[in-house]
C-alpha cells in the first residue's frame, strides 16, 4: 500500500480535497465544512451553495 497524495481544487473559493476511499471534503481555510461526500460532484454542489469567497492560495 503506497502513499498518495490528495487531489485538491478549488469551487467558489473553497477547497475541495480527495483522500483515499475516495471521499472528497469541503474546507474553508483548514476548517472542513459539511459531511464527507463520496463523489466530487456533491461535494461541489455544497461548495456552490455556500457564500463566495476569495480562494487562499
Amino acid at each position: 500500500m503506497g502513499f498518495r497524495t490528495p487531489k485538491i481544487e478549488y469551487v467558489n473559493g473553497y477547497k475541495i480535497v480527495e483522500l483515499d476511499g475516495p471521499t472528497f471534503k469541503v474546507f474553508d481555510g483548514d476548517r472542513q465544512l459539511g459531511d464527507d461526500y463520496p463523489y466530487s460532484g456533491e461535494a461541489a454542489a455544497y461548495a456552490n451553495s455556500l457564500p463566495k469567497r476569495e480562494p487562499q492560495r
